[in-house]
């Protein structure tokens, strides 16, 4: 059933397909993937085009508009526009303005690939300073800190970056368990994860299907999961109790790691400065205790 009232701000509206997009069909969930993922896009493009890029019908759009309470797709743009005015620009964008000239340039000039690799890595960690709130942060590092064991997964492109997570984690001291399904015994591994251990799933379109067969089945049985991933849309944000937005661009065919790989460092370093300082505390505290007790004695 359609919104009484739609969302006039783009935070807002954002929230409202994450919380009802397991209820839509399949069309209008590739429709809300789409605009969450590329929303400077979704904002200029007609109709005609928002439904080619999506591989649906004119009408599927409008009908996807009037889901969230609008009138039609025009209204629901300028939410979208709204955002542009206010200045939140796309990294993406300016990666497609200059993609075919270093494409073009790296056919004779190699360093043009490093170029246009360390400029689109650059763009995406100014978007992550920017994307990423404090308070998720301390929230990820006291779950990460809490949990008696912790089950990092991550495929494909994605395994850097949990391979990071679970060297950092190792290094620091704490139960770490990377999930890397060697034998084929990731059902096995995944069984094992109780209700007090926390689960970190990193994964980005394209999602490797066993971390989102992994991260389903962990939300199925209550186990916290903390993610990082591309899009609000993703199946792992859905199903996770925390998650990180991590944005990129597509250069000569491959996506820089710099920016998820700057995230997984700053929660494992900002692990060891949460866990120092509870030592800390708790070491001034028997101090504190044992003074006590020896003057009452």
């Amino acid at each position: 059933m359609a919104s009484d009232e739609p969302p006039q701000d783009f935070d807002r509206l954002r929230e409202e397909f994450q919380h009802r997009y397991e209820g839509l069909s399949p069309h209008l969930q590739r429709i809300a993937h789409f605009a969450l993922g590329d929303p400077n896009r979704f904002a200029l493009q007609t109709v005609a085009e928002t439904a080619r890029q999506t591989d649906v019908q004119p009408s599927t759009v409008i009908r996807f508009a009037k889901e969230f309470g609008f009138s039609g797709f025009s209204e629901m743009q300028r939410v979208f526009r709204l955002r542009l005015i206010e200045g939140a620009s796309s990294f993406r964008d300016q990666i497609h303005e200059h993609r075919g000239k270093l494409e073009e340039a790296a056919a004779d000039d190699p360093s043009a690939i490093l170029n246009g690799f360390a400029e689109a890595s650059v763009l995406a960690l100014q978007h992550l300073k920017r994307d990423i709130d404090g308070e998720a942060l301390r929230q990820a590092v006291r779950m990460m800190d809490g949990a008696q064991s912790i089950y990092v997964i991550g495929q494909r492109r994605a395994f850097p970056v949990a391979a990071y997570l679970s060297y950092g984690l190792v290094r620091l001291e704490y139960r770490c368990h990377l999930l890397d399904s060697v034998g084929g015994m990731l059902p096995q591994q995944v069984a094992t994860i109780g209700l007090d251990d926390l689960l970190i799933a990193v994964s980005f379109a394209e999602y490797a299907q066993q971390v989102v067969d992994v991260v389903s089945d962990a939300h199925i049985r209550r186990v916290p999961v903390l993610a990082i991933t591309d899009s609000m849309a993703s199946p792992l944000a859905r199903n996770s109790g925390l998650y990180f937005e991590v944005r990129d661009a597509e250069v000569h065919r491959f996506r820089p790691l710099a920016a998820p790989i700057v995230l997984a460092q700053t929660l494992i370093i900002a692990l060891g400065y949460y866990r120092d300082a509870r030592i800390a505390r708790a070491a001034a505290g028997t101090r504190k205790s044992g003074g006590a007790e020896t003057v009452a004695r």
